[in-house]
């Protein structure tokens, strides 16, 4: 055989393979594709669009951080607090729910920007705002000041790595060059970098550290919504017909086929993958009801694969989605009526121990930051969350009540009637006995009601 000839039955094998794998149409997932691709801030965007879990869990924990409302503890200071936060800015936007905005993005990506502009307050998003560094004269690094873009967006790219402090000398040099590269430069006390970890220059995003439980949630909801849509067989395997490179009625031999051109061999074969790339076009987006037409290329005989893992096998653990958000952003199951609850446990108790360990640390950790931040502007002593009243403290109080109550209705019955009063006296001690016992601490001080 010629070398003409050899070369020709290599390219044709060579085709013939990758024939075999054109049926194959599988490929990755959109979703998939998109959480390899984004980075940061970007992906934690994109969980919270497609997960559907994330921003119910979200507006869950500040509907509980802001149960109780934001007080100065002062009744005259709270009117002043009051008039600001329910004053609305430029943009139309209420500043109580720009605070609230601000804490749930911090909540969910780290960390988020409030600036004060004429007396309300902006939201600045993650990437819309960096810190100046500055290393003072006696070696202190501190945050110098916050730069934003003129017109709101991401701010570009710095020459220099933000993350090295300058040197007192360099700061000039800094102002001016920011200036001209159209970046606003505001002092520390028109803005507020509100992050979930203050240790961190931007917080982290929890969702960011999660990344395994959530690619895995995101998949089985677009494979289940795959197969919604597409009621597709599974895997299938086509035999292509003894003789397939034949003309429609006969055979062509090798002998034939090796003396054939090149252009005609080739048009042959280009006309054999478009056949099975049809076929297995139909098959994957076929349901139940489908009828598909095959050639006389493929043989009669068709193979059929089941799938190994079934997206239905998956329902049991998707309901945990909220749950495992849950744990991201810190907030405590019982509080979203998730998880399961083994034994004789009363819901007050597991509701006030939830808020306890849950909500408070959550309002002190940004109430904290938020303070020094109004307290500069408004003038005010301090801003914090009101206090959450205790569900299983409410109902010792009304326990309380109850006690003194009944030994009210006792002392009358020990007035009123000779019988009665030796057993209306004793239950009179009892009472007040039990009453003295609840009040008092171990160390004999009595308790805060």
């Amino acid at each position: 055989m010629s070398d003409k000839n050899d070369k020709l039955l290599e390219d044709f094998l060579r085709d013939w393979l990758e024939c075999n794998t054109v049926c194959d149409l599988a490929k990755e997932s959109e979703i998939m594709r998109k959480l390899k691709e984004l980075k940061g801030w970007n992906k934690v965007d994109y969980y919270m669009e497609i997960l559907p879990g994330a921003d119910y869990v979200r507006t869950q924990t500040l509907n509980y951080i802001f149960s109780s409302g934001i007080t100065t503890g002062s009744i005259n200071e709270d009117v002043v607090l009051d008039d600001f936060l329910y004053r609305t800015n430029e943009e139309g936007v209420m500043n109580l729910n720009v605070l609230r905005n601000v804490i749930g993005t911090a909540i969910s990506h780290g960390c988020c920007g409030a600036r004060w502009y004429k007396g309300n307050i902006y939201q600045y998003e993650p990437g819309t705002y960096k810190m100046l560094k500055l290393r003072n004269r006696d070696g202190v690094m501190m945050v110098a000041a916050y730069i934003v873009a003129e017109d709101g967006g991401i701010v570009p790219d710095i020459v220099w790595n933000e993350d090295e402090a300058f040197s007192f000398e360099e700061y000039e040099d800094i102002i001016r060059y920011l200036r001209d590269q159209k970046i606003i430069l505001l002092d520390t006390a028109d803005f507020l970098n509100m992050r979930n970890d203050t240790s961190l220059d931007y917080g982290y995003s929890p969702l960011l550290h999660d990344t395994l439980r959530l690619d895995l949630l995101s998949a089985t909801y677009e494979r289940l919504n795959y197969d919604v849509r597409y009621d597709g067989p599974g895997r299938i395997v086509i035999r292509p017909k003894s003789g397939f490179m034949s003309d429609e009625y006969n055979d062509i031999s090798t002998s034939a086929l090796m003396n054939e051109s090149v252009t005609a061999a080739g048009k042959r074969l280009e006309n054999v993958k478009k056949e099975a790339a049809r076929v297995g076009e139909e098959l994957k987006k076929s349901s139940s009801d489908s009828v598909i037409l095959l050639s006389q290329a493929f043989d009669k005989e068709i193979t059929h694969l089941p799938r190994v893992t079934k997206a239905t096998e998956f329902f049991d653990w998707l309901k945990n989605d909220t749950f495992i958000i849950a744990q991201d952003f810190g907030m405590s199951p019982s509080l979203l009526e998730l998880g399961g609850i083994s034994g004789n446990v009363s819901m007050t108790s597991i509701i006030d121990n939830a808020v306890w360990n849950s909500i408070i640390p959550l309002r002190e950790k940004y109430a904290t930051q938020a303070s020094p931040f109004l307290v500069n502007k408004l003038g005010v002593s301090r801003v914090y969350f009101d206090m959450y009243e205790l569900h299983q403290q409410e109902n010792e109080n009304t326990m309380r009540t109850q006690i003194v109550n009944i030994m009210s209705l006792l002392n009358a019955m020990n007035d009123d009637n000779d019988k009665t009063r030796p057993e209306a006296l004793q239950l009179f001690k009892d009472f007040g006995e039990m009453l003295s016992n609840n009040i008092h601490n171990e160390n004999h001080k009595l308790e805060e009601l």
